[in-house]
């Protein structure tokens, strides 16, 4: 149910609102429900009341905030989602001026500087201002209970006795407030559909400005975006920063000549909510490219419907992960097994090897060549011990961007691990060098597993390099790269961490069981 509610003063929103205002029982008008504050106010709300008046409208998607000084969209917060406790808030302005759909016209200049005047209806909020002998402008947004959306209809009445040639300029998606990073990343960036193509902008020194049939704008963060789509193309749009640098984006309306007394209406869409593909097509938009898993972005799709599957069944993110990651070994088992097949070959083939490394030790061209001759005889593939994480790369990438972007695991919890999209830090009572008071277990078991792996490797097949310094070269590499993947997961999201160590544990049980079956 829709609720309207009155604020003011905006000092009062959050410290002392039910202190400032006694309320009414809620009025039902059809399917809305709003609440009308009585005259009596406190001496402290008398004191710090203001020119501003904010209403707020709360739906089962969104709560919003709405000023009457200019009629723009102040505070928008998704009631799904929470932020240490507290609804998720994706837009909170305290500038008129800043505050999305705030407008702008070489004829209105002065016409957002007063109050607008407000009128509620059923599922809509209406802001009028009218410039005597100029133009009239009026703004209506509609709500849907149960939307991802909100309508915004614009309207323009020239109200001269003469033509006027119209145009302006409408805050589009601004403020959006910054996610968590992962290993130093920022996530946001403003998207920009121009034509057929999509124009990204990470970072902006000045204003940068794109001119021609604009159909959407977007600003995203990690998990959250605000797409703003208008009904006809737009003229022009300019991407740039705040001193915090945040990215807004304003959007330019096409020129229009207006008759005395003629009117000018447009539409504008903005969806505010999660970066997923299936709820933003809902709303009708077509706004392809806005989720981007990068190269491997098809293959990102699949791991996450797969994903999604699994956490219907077992109704546990951190569950759902390990069973993807047993499913993707089951698939790519005969693979692995060739390769510990392949591997057990070069096992074989080690004494012929180093043999020939002393008939030839003065002459390596000559060595190279028996070793090939040595490898078709055998049939093996001296490069077939790597053909199982070489095929993980493609994998391991694909879901990392998955699952850094897959706002289902944001707050979902797993054993210790308090939000699988963080890494899972416990609490130290001292704060360590280079650690600080936080320890990463994860990574740490990750580590550990790997080492043993890579023992269990080196008994099934010794290094394999020409002379004694190459396989010492190669024993030190492969003893140093949990180390090397201990720091490059170390401050990871605990979800990816858990997918690579359950992935590794596998790998291992899988090495010893075909190592045993082929001494049998």
């Amino acid at each position: 149910m829709l609720v309207f509610q009155k604020i003011n003063p905006r000092k009062e929103i959050q410290v002392e609102r039910n202190n400032v205002f006694e309320t009414q029982k809620a009025k039902t008008i059809g399917e809305t429900k709003y609440q009308e504050p009585i005259e009596s106010l406190t001496a402290k709300g008398k004191e710090l009341l203001g020119e501003e008046e904010l209403i707020e409208i709360r739906t089962e998607r969104f709560n919003l905030f709405f000023s009457d000084l200019g009629g723009n969209l102040q505070k928008l917060s998704l009631n799904e989602y929470k932020e240490n406790g507290e609804d998720q808030v994706l837009i909170d302005e305290e500038d008129p001026e800043e505050m999305m759909f705030f407008m702008t016209s070489d004829m209105i200049m002065g016409l957002n500087e007063g109050k607008f005047s407000q009128t509620k209806s059923n599922n809509t909020l209406t802001y009028t201002k009218t410039d005597k002998g100029l133009v009239e402008v009026s703004k209506t947004y509609s709500f849907g209970n149960i939307f991802d959306y909100i309508v915004l209809d614009v309207s323009v009445k020239n109200l001269t006795p003469n033509s006027i040639n119209f145009e302006y300029t409408i805050n589009g998606p601004a403020d959006l407030k910054q996610t968590s990073q992962v290993a130093g990343r920022s996530f946001s960036e403003a998207d920009i559909m121009q034509g057929n193509k999509v124009w990204k902008v990470k970072r902006v020194k000045n204003i940068q400005e794109k001119t021609g049939d604009i159909k959407w704008t977007a600003l995203k963060n990690r998990y959250f975006t605000l797409i703003l789509k208008p009904e006809d193309p737009a003229k022009t749009i300019e991407v740039k920063t705040d001193m915090e640098n945040n990215l807004s984006i304003g959007m330019k309306s096409r020129k229009q000549r207006l008759a005395p007394g003629e009117k000018i209406e447009e539409r504008y869409v903005l969806y505010a909510g999660p970066l997923d593909e299936k709820r933003i097509e809902k709303t009708g938009m077509e706004v392809k490219g806005i989720v981007d898993y990068g190269f491997f972005g098809g293959i990102s799709r699949v791991l996450l419907l797969t994903l999604g599957f699994f956490h219907k069944i077992v109704k546990n993110w951190g569950i759902g992960i390990i069973l993807l990651t047993i499913a993707i070994n089951v698939v790519m088992f005969p693979l692995t097994y060739k390769s510990f097949s392949s591997m057990q070959q070069m096992k074989k083939v080690q004494p012929h090897m180093q043999k020939l490394r002393e008939i030839h030790k003065d002459n390596p061209q000559k060595l190279n060549k028996e070793m090939m001759e040595l490898y078709r005889k055998y049939n093996v593939n001296p490069l077939g011990g790597c053909l199982p994480m070489l095929l993980q790369m493609p994998i391991f990438i694909s879901l990392y961007q998955g699952l850094i972007r897959s706002v289902s695991l944001k707050g979902a919890s797993f054993l210790w691990i308090k939000d699988l999209s963080q890494p899972d830090g416990i609490s130290l009572p001292i704060s360590l060098p280079l650690i600080g008071n936080t320890l990463n277990i994860l990574p740490l078991i990750m580590v550990g597993v790997m080492v043993l792996q890579q023992r269990i490797s080196q008994k099934i097949a010794p290094a394999s390099g020409t002379t004694e310094e190459q396989i010492k070269q190669q024993k030190m590499m492969m003893m140093m790269m949990p180390i090397f993947f201990g720091f490059l997961f170390y401050r990871m999201p605990s979800g990816l961490v858990l997918y690579w160590l359950t992935n590794t544990i596998l790998m291992t049980a899988e090495q010893s069981l075909i190592a045993k079956r082929s001494k049998a």
